[in-house]
């Protein structure tokens, strides 16, 4: 087989155009069993490389279709006898499928150039992306691929704004995934874990303590207390701070004591977002570094605002508890 040259540098219209008249000639050989397609491929790229060797580089579309008009039409190359409509059909379908591996092919090579030696705010962009889908796709590996496209992100948003470089839609969809998956995360973590761990938290040593109590108030002290639940069921005469705390909300004892617990943990959150938003105030910066890009925009005013949420929140738990416990008894 006759070897092309491999210094031709057709553009992009041109490779593709070149494509399509080899493989209409090999649409047009395939019934040729005594001619081999690919050495007449072969001579056809020499053959378009000689012609075109004095051509400006890349060669253009106008200048290679010359170049095919004066070799004639594709079809001249192939056997007399036409082939079935099955056969064409077949054929088609190989062509495709031969076409759209060497696109893909094209695709990953253009791909690892660019990581190669691309510029390294796109490199990173890429290798982060590239990750991230390793990552999704594996399952298994994806706390790791997301802890590492999460860092290479925040490496490559970093060399950009060193370098003066805009962020635009293209890089944002390959850097912000990961970001905005851990940021999110660590966000909503921040703003609601420590308020609901610590309402639970107190729910259980309440129920703790009422069990104790009811307990120790029916006499029996020397024995594990089983159940709240099953201590009001056998001894429904005692009566401990924990009733007499719900005593004020209304409906039955699963509906007081789901208003206690909300009431509860309106009071935790309140003074936690407080907290949360001074610091916010104190630290924009920081707050804008650990929960990029989602806090990107973050101003002290922000924080302010959030702070004056938490601080309504906890004046309203204050009035109300005031009121429960006035009502209660404890407060005289």
């Amino acid at each position: 087989m006759t070897q092309t040259s491999p210094d031709i540098e057709l553009a992009p219209a041109a490779a593709a155009r070149l494509d399509e008249y080899l493989r209409n000639v090999r649409a047009s050989l395939v019934w040729a069993p005594d001619v081999s397609p690919d050495e007449i491929e072969a001579d056809i790229r020499e053959h378009v490389d000689n012609e075109l060797r004095a051509a400006p580089r890349p060669v253009s579309v106008f200048a290679l279709e010359a170049v095919l008009t004066r070799l004639g039409l594709p079809s001249q190359w192939g056997a007399a006898d036409d082939p079935s409509l099955w056969q064409r059909a077949g054929h088609m379908l190989r062509e495709r499928l031969r076409g759209a591996r060497a696109i893909i092919g094209r695709q990953f090579s253009v791909a690892g150039s660019a990581l190669r030696q691309g510029p390294e705010d796109w490199r990173l962009a890429y290798l982060s992306f590239g990750v991230f889908a390793l990552g999704v796709v594996t399952i298994l590996l994806f706390p790791l691929c997301l802890a590492v496209s999460y860092i290479l992100s925040r490496a490559g948003i970093a060399v950009m704004r060193e370098r003066g470089i805009e962020l635009g839609a293209g890089r944002k969809w390959l850097l912000y995934p990961p970001l905005v998956l851990v940021s999110g995360s660590l966000l909503t973590a921040l703003v609601l874990g420590p308020p609901l761990g610590a309402t639970a938290a107190i729910i259980d040593q309440v129920e703790r303590a009422d069990r104790q109590e009811r307990w120790e108030k029916a006499g029996q002290p020397s024995r594990l207390p089983p159940s709240s639940r099953l201590l009001r069921e056998r001894y429904p005469e005692v009566v401990t701070n924990q009733d007499r705390t719900l005593g004020p909300f209304p409906g039955n004892r699963a509906t007081r004591e789901a208003l206690a617990a909300l009431l509860l943990g309106m009071g935790m959150y309140g003074a936690w977002w407080l907290v949360v938003g001074l610091l916010a105030v104190i630290f924009p910066a920081t707050a804008r570094a650990v929960f990029a890009p989602l806090c990107d925009g973050l101003r002290r005013k922000h924080g302010w605002q959030f702070a004056g949420i938490g601080a309504a929140l906890l004046l309203a738990w204050v009035v109300v508890a005031f009121e429960i416990g006035a009502r209660a008894g404890f407060i005289r």
